[in-house]
C-alpha cells in the first residue's frame, strides 16, 4: 500500500524473489524508518545485525522468563526479506523496529483458548496455486514470484490478491486481529514521533489491512488491546539450519528447499547453474563419481522438463528429477540421502560470544572448563578420550558426558573395550561434536538454566510418557552415571509399574542387565538401592519361568533379539554373583538347551552359557552336541546350532578335541547341497572368531590332530551303552 508516508511491503517469509524486491523497493523509496514484522520485545537484538560474526541461517529466541518451556523462534536466513530489510537498515544508518505484538503478550494469550474462526486459510497461497493448476502455493511463489525480476511494483500486486482474499475468508485465529490492531498502533506511534518516509516489511496476508487511516479506527484499536496481559521475556539469536527451516514447507514456515532459494537470491540469471555445481559438489564429497558433462547434461534436462511443464524456468521438482536421472540411475537410498543433503542442506549459521547466551549455554561451557574438555569442544573430527573415574576431573567430564546424552545431545558416544568395562573405573568415549548441537543446546534450555537441572526436568518428563522397559532401564543407568541419583526413586517405581502388567519377554529381558549395573553402580556410590534389588527379585524369576516357553513358538527375527538379551543377562548375572538368581537362571537354560522345541539359535547359545558356568560336563555337552547336529527335522537346525553354541568363541574347540571331533565328523557328513545352504551361517559363525584363535585351530589341525570319525562313534556308544544295555535286558528277560 502506498501513500507518501507508507508503504507496505507484503512479502512471503523466506522468500528469495521477495527479498529481491525488498531491496529494491527501499533503495527506491528511501525511507526514514523501517517496521519489521516481529515481536517488539525482541527489537534489543536489532544492532546485533552488524555484528560480522551473526552469519544466518539464525533465529531470534524469545522465552518465558519464569517458564523456559514457553518459548519461540523466529528463523532468518539471508534470503529472508525481513533479515535484508534490517541490513538494509543499518546499512543506511536509519532506524529499525519489530512492531508485532510482544512475545510476552502472545504467550499470555496461548495459554486461554483462543477462539478460531470460520473460513479459515492457512496458506493464502494454496488457492493462487490451485488456479494455476499447481499442486502446492511453494511451487506457485516459486515460479511466479521467486524467479522474477518484479522490482518494486510487485507489491501493488500481491496486496491487491491479498484484499481479494481477505473478502472471501477469515483470519485464521482472532489472535491475528489482535496482532494487526498492534501493528496498527506501532504505526501511528512512528507517525506521531514525525517519520515522514515509514516503511512496512510483514506478511503479505496482514498487508491490506495495516494502513491506520483505511482500516480500524484508533478507538477500536485500543478497545481490541484493553487488558491484554503478558509474561516476563527474554531473547537472543541462536545459530539454525537450513535443515530446520526446511523441516515443514507451507506459508511462514519454512520453504522445500533453502539453497534453491539461495541462489536464486545471490544468483537469479544463473541459479540453475549454481544449484546443479553445489549439488555435484556435495556428491564428490560423499565419494560419488561426478563430472562436468554430467552437470552439463542435467542442467540442459532440467530446462527442457520446464519446458515440457510450460514454466519459465526450472523449479526445484525439475531440478531434482534431473539430479537423480543423470547422477543416481534410480538408486532409492542415494536419492533420499541427497534429497536431505541437497535439497534441504546442511548449512548451518554462527552468532558471535558478545550476543548473549542462554543460561544452559554458559553453565556447559563453563563446566566443559572444569572437566578440561574444552579443546575437544566444537571440534569435527571424532577425538577418543580415556576417563580414570578416580581422578575427581575426570569424574566431572563423565557426569557431564552422561548428562548430555540424557538431554538428547550424545556429544559422547561410549566404547566398549575388549574386557568388560562395568564395575571398572575406567571409561573409553569418542566426542563428536555436530552443528546441530548448537540448536539441540538452546532447546534443551527450555528445561533448566544448569545442565543438572535441564537433564533432570528432561527425564522426569520423558518418565511419564515412556512405557518401554527397556528404554527405562537405560535411562537409569544413565541417570546414575550422570550423578543423579534423585531421578532414582522416580525412575525404579516405573520401572516397578510397567513391568507388573508385562508378560512379554521382549519387554522384560533388555531392562534386567542396564538394572544389574545400576545396582552395582549404586551400591559402590553408597546409595539407596534396595528398590533395584526388589525389582530384580521380581523380574528374574519370572523371566526364568517364562523363557522355556517362549523359546519354544519364536520366530527367526524373535529368537535374535532373544539371544542378544540370553547373552546380556547372562554377563550381568555374574557380576551380580547373586547364588539363587543364577541357580534359577541356569535351570531355565536347561529347560531351553534340552527343549525339543526350543529354537535351535537358543538352545546353542543356552548350553554354551551352561558349559562355560560348569553346570554341564564336556561328555554330556559331546553327546548333546552330536544329537542336535544329527537333527533332519530343518535343514537350518544343525548351522543354527552351531551359531548360538560357537558364539562365545573358539575356545571349547581349542581345549576340548571331543567337540572337534563332533563338529567334524557333522561337517564332512553332509551332502554338498546341504553344505551350500549351511554356509552362510557357518560363514557368520566363524566370523567371530578372533584372529589368533583361527590361526591356533589351523595349526592343531595342520599338526595331524585331525579328528577320527570312529573315535567319535566309540564316545557316542560308550555313552549311551550305560543307558540302553539295562532297558535291553529288562526287555528281552520279559
Amino acid at each position: 500500500m502506498k501513500t507518501d508516508q507508507l508503504r507496505i511491503f507484503g512479502i512471503r517469509h523466506h522468500g528469495a524473489g521477495s527479498a529481491r524486491n525488498v531491496v529494491t523497493a527501499l533503495q527506491q523509496y528511501s525511507p526514514d524508518i523501517i517496521l519489521v514484522e516481529c515481536p517488539a520485545d525482541a527489537e534489543q537484538l536489532i544492532p546485533f545485525i552488524n555484528d560480522r560474526f551473526l552469519i544466518p541461517p539464525v533465529a531470534i529466541l524469545i522465552y518465558n522468563r519464569n517458564q523456559h518451556q514457553q518459548h519461540v523462534y523466529y528463523p532468518f536466513t539471508l534470503f529472508s526479506p525481513e533479515w535484508q530489510a534490517m541490513l538494509y537498515a543499518n546499512n543506511e544508518e536509519i532506524p529499525a523496529r519489530f512492531f508485532d505484538l510482544p512475545q510476552g503478550q502472545s504467550f499470555k494469550l496461548s495459554e486461554y483458548r483462543v477462539k478460531k474462526l470460520d473460513g479459515v486459510i492457512r496458506d493464502p497461497f494454496a488457492f493462487l496455486a490451485d488456479a494455476a493448476g499447481m499442486s502446492d502455493s511453494e511451487r506457485w511463489w516459486d515460479q511466479y514470484i521467486e524467479q522474477y525480476q518484479h522490482g518494486a511494483d510487485v507489491f501493488e500486486t500481491v496486496l491487491d490478491l491479498m484484499s481479494e482474499m481477505r473478502q472471501n475468508v477469515s483470519h485464521e485465529y482472532h489472535i491475528n486481529e489482535i496482532r494487526e490492531a498492534y501493528m496498527r498502533q506501532q504505526i501511528r506511534r512512528a507517525q506521531k514521533e514525525g517519520f515522514k518516509r515509514i516503511a512496512v516489511v510483514c506478511g503479505a496476508w496482514h498487508a491490506p489491512v495495516l494502513h491506520p487511516q483505511v482500516n480500524g479506527s484508533l478507538k477500536e484499536d485500543k478497545r481490541i488491546l484493553l487488558g491484554l496481559k503478558k509474561v516476563p521475556t527474554k531473547c537472543t539469536w541462536v545459530p539454525w539450519s537450513y535443515h530446520r527451516i526446511a523441516r515443514h514447507s507451507g506459508y511462514g514456515s519454512g520453504v522445500i528447499s533453502p539453497y534453491w532459494y539461495e541462489a536464486l537470491f545471490s544468483h537469479r540469471d544463473k541459479a540453475t547453474v549454481h544449484w546443479m555445481s553445489r549439488a555435484a559438489s556435495i556428491m564428490k564429497d560423499m565419494t560419488i563419481d561426478v563430472s562436468p558433462s554430467h552437470v552439463i547434461e542435467a542442467t540442459r534436462l532440467a530446462s527442457s522438463l520446464s519446458a515440457l511443464r510450460r514454466l519459465h524456468r526450472p523449479g526445484i521438482e525439475e531440478l531434482f528429477e534431473a539430479l537423480t536421472a543423470v547422477f543416481c540411475f534410480g538408486d532409492e537410498d542415494l536419492i533420499s540421502e541427497l534429497r536431505i543433503k541437497i535439497i534441504e542442506g546442511e548449512s548451518v549459521g554462527s552468532v558471535s560470544n558478545d550476543i548473549p547466551a542462554v543460561p544452559l549455554l554458559q553453565d556447559l561451557e563453563e563446566r566443559i572448563k572444569k572437566a578440561r574438555l574444552t579443546k575437544d569442544w566444537r571440534q569435527h573430527d571424532a577425538v577418543e578420550k580415556h576417563l580414570d573415574l578416580r581422578k575427581h576431573t575426570q569424574l566431572r567430564a563423565s557426569h557431564l558426558l552422561h548428562q548430555m546424552i540424557l538431554l538428547d545431545i550424545p556429544w559422547g558416544t561410549e566404547l566398549e573395550p575388549e574386557n568388560d568395562p562395568h564395575g571398572t573405573f575406567h571409561e573409553y568415549w569418542e566426542l563428536n561434536w555436530k552443528p546441530d548441537f548448537e540448536m539441540d543446546i538452546i532447546e534443551a534450555s527450555m528445561w533448566g538454566n544448569t545442565v543438572k537441572e535441564a537433564a533432570s526436568a528432561m527425564v522426569y518428563d520423558a518418565i511419564t510418557k515412556v512405557g518401554k522397559l527397556s528404554s527405562l532401564g537405560n535411562m537409569l543407568l544413565q541417570a546414575l552415571r550422570g550423578d543423579l541419583p534423585e531421578l532414582l526413586a522416580p525412575i525404579t517405581q516405573k520401572l516397578s509399574n510397567v513391568a507388573n502388567v508385562s508378560q512379554d519377554l521382549q519387554d522384560l529381558m533388555p531392562v534386567v542387565a542396564p538394572l544389574i549395573w545400576s545396582l552395582r553402580y549404586g551400591s559402590t556410590h553408597k546409595m539407596d538401592v534396595k528398590g533395584l534389588s526388589d525389582l530384580l527379585n521380581q523380574l528374574i524369576p519370572r523371566i526364568c519361568l517364562l523363557l522355556p516357553g517362549q523359546a519354544a513358538i519364536v520366530g527367526e527375527e524373535l529368537a535374535e533379539d532373544l539371544f542378544n538379551h540370553l547373552m546380556a543377562i547372562d554377563q550381568a548375572l555374574k557380576l551380580l554373583q547373586d547364588g539363587n538368581h543364577i541357580d534359577h537362571w541356569q535351570k531355565a537354560l536347561s529347560k531351553v538347551a534340552y527343549g525339543k522345541l526350543s529354537h535351535p539359535l537358543l538352545k546353542g547359545a543356552s548350553m554354551r552359557v551352561l558349559l562355560n558356568s560348569g553346570e554341564q560336563q564336556i561328555s554330556s555337552v559331546s553327546i548333546w552336541l552330536n544329537l542336535e547336529l544329527s537333527s533332519l527335522e530343518d535343514p537350518f537346525f544343525p548351522a543354527q546350532i552351531l551359531e548360538g553354541f560357537l558364539y562365545g568363541g573358539a575356545s571349547v574347540l581349542l581345549h576340548h578335541r571331543e567337540l572337534r571331533l563332533v563338529i567334524d565328523h557333522w561337517i564332512t557328513s553332509v551332502t554338498d547341497e546341504h553344505f551350500n545352504s549351511f554356509l552362510p551361517i557357518l560363514r557368520r559363525t566363524f566370523s567371530r572368531f578372533s584372529k589368533s584363535e583361527k590361526e591356533v585351530l589351523f595349526q592343531l589341525i595342520k599338526k595331524g590332530q585331525q579328528p577320527d570319525t570312529s573315535e567319535v562313534l566309540r564316545i557316542y556308544n560308550a555313552e549311551r551303552e550305560s543307558i540302553l544295555l539295562p532297558v535291553l535286558d529288562r526287555l528281552l528277560d520279559s
